[in-house]
């Protein structure tokens, strides 16, 4: 693989989305897709909902969401139209046309069901971003989409062994049948652990879209990394993915940075987790890295759980879900005095030294420093967490 043959797509990844996303912007406008601070939110209700017959859920799930905002001016949604769209059509060209990335036609319908998942996220993130779905409607459209890409011949065969660093055969059975012409595989337990997995990352970067271009700058950092590694080892098909998602991102954070201009919205949000969360398996089951580079979200969105659990008692894990609050580590950082810019620049730098540190280990040593950066973010967050009760 050459450098330059990526270039060019990452550089029409950005152009594309710097100019596709004002339209987005109108778009959205247009369409009052705006997402408003709480206080205005919640007393624009009985205007959204005039003379029907609305649930409680449904009501519930448009109180939630408008509490874990910040008070805010009004902001555009739909931002994630701006770039997973540019993503999807110059990765889906590329596959087809380009003759200098070398990806053969029967590895390229390996993507078809992983892109079908794709469109099933977006489709449900616009639709959610403009009626606020139930997270139980959501759930299961995220759902929906781990099993479409378990169904595909990308399955979860092997782990690296941690101690000695060789592959881990976690393959006991598996199950394959054609259809349309297109494999179907199922290669258990491997794919149970790999349909968690999604569904963890997916809400993992979810939550934390709290602030202006904070999930946006990690996951472009992260895909970074996730290009390097991949251009590293010659595989050609995570490199293209990472690499015209990043750029697509970095066109998008042009107005999401602070004060944004725009949000990416379960439009964006949703899609993305489910992108990199599989990029780990297309990528050779890169799990380490994965690790390492979500390793903030990945924390908190644990730490958050546990403090639900342990304030709310839920009865099920719908109802987990639906507990919403500001106890997320940049709603603690903000706490602490820091302002959006700051929080994001914050972790950015525990993303990218992390990341970076990561690309050159190898086996055993590429497992104990996960447990160094995870031992490393939980002790930040235990910190951060400890200031705060202090201050309050």
């Amino acid at each position: 693989m050459d450098l330059l043959t990526f270039l060019p797509i990452f550089v029409l990844s950005f152009i594309a989305t710097v100019l596709f996303t004002p339209w987005v912007g109108k778009l959205a406008n247009m369409f009052d897709v705006i997402q408003y601070p709480p206080s205005e939110h919640l007393k624009r209700l009985p205007e959204t909902m005039p003379s029907k017959k609305v649930s409680a859920t449904t009501l519930e799930a448009k109180i939630i969401a408008a509490r874990r905002r910040l008070e805010k001016h009004p902001m555009a949604n739909w931002g994630g139209i701006a770039y997973i769209t540019p993503f999807i059509v110059i990765s889906i060209s590329t596959l087809l046309l380009s003759k200098t990335i070398n990806i053969s036609p029967e590895e390229v319908n390996n993507y078809i069901f992983w892109f079908f998942g794709i469109i099933i996220l977006f489709a449900m993130g616009v639709i959610d971003d403009k009626y606020e779905l139930t997270g139980k409607t959501q759930i299961m459209f995220q759902m929906l989409a781990a099993f479409l890409f378990v169904l595909s011949p990308i399955d979860l065969d092997f782990l690296t062994n941690p101690f000695t660093g060789m592959p881990l055969i976690i393959r006991a059975s598996e199950f394959t049948a054609q259809f349309g012409g297109v494999l179907l595989s199922i290669s258990l337990p491997g794919d149970i652990f790999l349909f968690l997995w999604i569904l963890v990352l997916i809400n993992a970067i979810k939550w934390q879209g709290g602030t202006d271009a904070l999930m946006e700058g990690n996951v472009f950092i992260a895909l970074i990394i996730i290009f390097v590694v991949s251009f590293m080892f010659t595989q050609p098909a995570s490199a293209l993915f990472s690499i015209t998602l990043a750029g697509s991102l970095l066109g998008f954070i042009v107005y999401n940075f602070y004060p944004a201009k725009i949000m990416s919205a379960s439009a964006g949000k949703t899609v993305v987790g489910f992108i990199v969360a599989t990029l780990a398996i297309i990528s050779n089951a890169k799990f380490a890295i994965s690790l390492i580079v979500f390793a903030i979200p990945l924390i908190d969105m644990f730490w958050v759980l546990v403090k639900r659990v342990i304030d709310y008692k839920p009865k099920s894990l719908f109802q987990l879900m639906l507990i919403s609050d500001r106890s997320h580590f940049h709603h603690k950082l903000m706490k602490l005095g820091l302002n959006e810019p700051q929080i994001a620049i914050f972790e950015y730098t525990i993303t990218a030294v992390l990341g970076c540190l990561a690309i050159f280990l190898q086996g055993t040593q590429k497992t104990v420093f996960v447990v160094i950066a995870w031992a490393l973010v939980f002790l930040i967050i235990l910190y951060v967490t400890l200031k705060t009760n202090d201050k309050r």
